[in-house]
């Protein structure tokens, strides 16, 4: 009978020792065999991505009509108004746009313009290396709007945007791709020759296809809201032109109910998240052109938990980034106006690279 039991024993031992051996296999795979937590997962690193290229592009599109229809000149992703004006040698130079339109406005020809169409677009380049929660893709923003001056330093407008992401999620066998449509209105106040301040806020509608395990399928629509505003300077130094700014982005994306192919039931997730960001540009003023360095550092004051990879390990946690950049304002007849733009957006995240490419166009009439 004792050696019955001991050899019971022995066997219960055994087959204890190997489930908690194949434990973290079975842990490691609980991402990839979650509808919901890839969602997530995949949400928590894009959605913050397309939105604040979204909302950024809106910022600078109010810096370039304040800009270009207050002061004549140039409006770059950052905003502050400033124009190329003769100094008293007759030679081209930088100076602060005065709001008045009787010494700016009217002088560039632009006084009188009280309607700005804009277009601009990005392409963002994303991959995700952390173990268990590899990705990669593209975000693509497309942005076009009308404004209105209503007087001299005040101006309202409104925008759509068109969003379309596509990511490959390696780490759990997939795919995730999705397109969108959002509506922004936005604002913009001059408020005195140095300082102007911007706000905007947009409601979207996407569409998700996502793929997991290979031939795991499903389709769910989910909506997006967001605010953001700034706080724009302009200095210059001669030729040298320093832009600060100071902003705040609020943005909450909530994805429907679904069903996947298998007949498994995927529950509803809302993604947040609450970003301040500080920095500013610094460029070299030509007569129709500004070259400019962009240094922007963010903290994210609020976001979705991280997210259970398993083996106990999570989804990366970053608090601080930032966004540096090379850019250039250009300034032309007519009332037209650009900027094209080079960043890398993900400085300091952890195992997250983005890099993005953009350009605007803007005409007053």
């Amino acid at each position: 009978m004792i050696r019955k039991f001991a050899a019971a024993r022995f066997a219960f031992g055994v087959l204890t020792l190997g489930l908690f051996a194949t434990a973290p296999a079975f842990a490691a795979s609980d991402v990839s065999n979650s509808g919901a937590v890839s969602n997530q997962a995949v949400t928590a690193v894009a959605a913050p991505i397309a939105s604040a290229q979204t909302a950024s592009l809106i910022s600078g599109a109010i810096g370039s009509a304040l800009s270009s229809g207050l002061g004549g000149g140039f409006g770059g992703s950052i905003s502050g108004g400033f124009r190329i004006s003769s100094g008293p040698d007759g030679n081209p130079g930088a100076s602060l746009a005065s709001m008045n339109g009787r010494d700016s406005g009217r002088a560039a020809g632009s006084a009188d313009k009280k309607f700005g169409s804009w277009m601009q677009g990005s392409y963002a380049s994303v991959e995700n290396s952390q173990a268990g929660l590899q990705m990669d893709g593209n975000v693509y923003n497309l942005v076009g709007g009308l404004d209105y001056k209503l007087s001299d330093r005040f101006l309202v407008g409104l925008s759509l945007a068109y969003e379309n992401l596509d990511l490959t999620t390696t780490f759990n066998n997939g795919s995730t791709k999705n397109d969108g449509l959002s509506v922004i209105p936005y604002v913009g106040f001059q408020l005195n020759n140095t300082w102007s301040v911007s706000a905007s806020g947009g409601y979207g509608m996407l569409n998700y296809d996502v793929v997991r395990n290979t031939n795991v399928r499903g389709s769910f629509d989910a909506e997006r809201w967001f605010v953001s505003g700034n706080l724009n300077g302009a200095y210059n130094f001669g030729r040298w032109v320093v832009l600060p700014t100071v902003g705040v982005m609020y943005l909450e994306e909530k994805s429907d109910a679904y069903t996947e192919s298998t007949g498994g039931l995927v529950v509803s997730n809302t993604s947040k998240l609450g970003r301040l960001s500080f920095g500013g540009n610094v460029g070299y003023a030509f007569e129709k052109v500004m070259p400019y360095v962009k240094v922007v550092g963010e903290y994210d004051f609020e976001k979705n938990a991280p997210v259970a990879l398993g083996n106990g390990t999570f989804s990366n946690d970053d608090k601080l980034g930032a966004q540096l950049g090379l850019g250039l304002n250009f300034f032309g007849a007519g009332g037209i106006s650009g900027n094209l733009e080079g960043a890398y957006l993900s400085a300091g995240r952890q195992d997250l690279d983005v890099w993005s490419v953009s350009a605007r166009l803007r005409a007053t009439f």
